[in-house]
Order: C-alpha cells, then structure tokens, then sequence
C-alpha cells in the first residue's frame, strides 16, 4: 500500500495547482498546454501522453508556473512509467514478438533505464539549447564604408560547424571559423549583411553599408 507521505506525480501535480488556485482551463491557458494532457497527467494516465520528446517541454513548463522541479517531475515520471501495472503486469506469453523475443523482467528494467537516460538527455539538450548564446561573429568592414572599387573584400571570423550566409549566399567557414568572399557593388549604397546560425538556431547578424562612389 503507498505511504501517505509519498505522493504521486498525479497527485503533487493536482494539489500545487489546487494550492495555487489554478483551474485546469488557467493552467491550460498559463503553460499553453491542452488540457487533455493535463487531465492525463493529473490522473495518472501517462499513455495519454504525447511522444517523448514534446513531454520534457510539458514537464518543463508545469515546473515554471507551478514552482516545482523540472528534474524531480521527470525522474518522478520515469520512475512511475516503469512501475506501472500497464506496463509489468502483462503475462509474459503476450510480450513475445513475432520472431520468438520475449520480454523478461529484466529486460523490462533495462528497456525502462535506457528511456529514462533517453528522457532526461533530451532534457539536457534543451537546457543547452536555451542557455546557449549566439554565435561570436565579427568582421573586417566599418561602418559606412566608401569605396571607388566594383567588388569589396569581406573577411571576418565566427564560430566553427556554424552556417554562414553574406546576402543570403552561403560561405565556407574554416575549421578556425575564419571565412571571406569578394562582394560585388552597385552604384551609390550597398547593403551587405553578414548572418551566422548555429546548430540550436540561435543567430548573430551584422549589417553594412557601403557606398561606392565612381
């Protein structure tokens, strides 16, 4: 029988918000999340769920507003994902796959950790992804650059593995994150835009202009 001090995931989540005088439809509204998955999630019903990686953005943003821990709500998850009678209490005989493979307890524990990892890794990434700054960028032009030439040459130095684009065309970056290319100029003002994007999507944008003058 569970101890009376030991909640539940369903149950701490259903009484904080009662505690915050949340309904589901203002938590719903709050965190932008359905509440079907709400429901799901404070009765328990994790197969109601949506696929794993949109459930780490779902128990990071319910820890937000309902001052929780993002990492205890997950481990609390994990662990009764595996506990659940859903999930150890089917006879062995209708675990066994077309090809003979039966799921022993065992394996059951093993499959269990490895989702966990899985779970609390796509986690991590997230974190980085949103802690993580722009890419470093600079390069050689000034500000309002006067020139009598038909090309100029922009060089500067950025962050390796990113994708970097001047006026919208890709340029090759060095393993030291060095790069240039020769930019063709119009007659009176060019407009020459330096974009940097990482591999989390975060983007650092320098802007020129240069006025040729014959």
């Amino acid at each position: 029988m569970k101890s009376e001090n030991k909640k539940t995931l369903a149950e701490l989540l259903k009484e904080t918000r009662q505690e915050k005088n949340l309904s589901l439809a203002r938590l719903s509204e709050l965190t932008k999340i359905q509440i079907y998955y709400l429901e799901a999630l404070e009765a328990g019903q994790f197969e109601k769920l949506p696929p794993l990686v949109y459930r780490v953005g779902i128990f990071k943003r319910l820890a937000k507003f309902l001052d929780l821990s993002a990492n205890e709500l997950i481990r609390a998850y994990g662990k009764e994902a595996r506990e659940s009678e859903d999930f150890h209490n089917k006879p062995v005989a209708k675990l066994k796959n077309i090809n003979g493979f039966i799921l022993t307890p065992k394996k059951i524990a093993i499959f269990s950790g490895i989702f966990l990892a899985s779970l609390l890794l796509i986690y991590l990434w997230y974190q980085v992804a949103f802690l993580v700054g722009p890419p470093n960028l600079a390069i050689n032009l000034k500000e309002d650059t006067i020139t009598k030439q038909e090309s100029i040459a922009i060089t500067g130095k950025t962050d390796s593995g990113v994708n970097l684009a001047i006026n919208g065309e890709n340029v090759f970056v060095a393993s030291d994150g060095n790069f240039s290319k020769d930019v063709q100029l119009a007659d009176g003002i060019n407009i020459v835009e330096v974009e940097a994007v990482d591999n989390f999507g975060k983007t650092s944008k320098i802007v020129r202009q240069v006025f040729r003058n014959q």
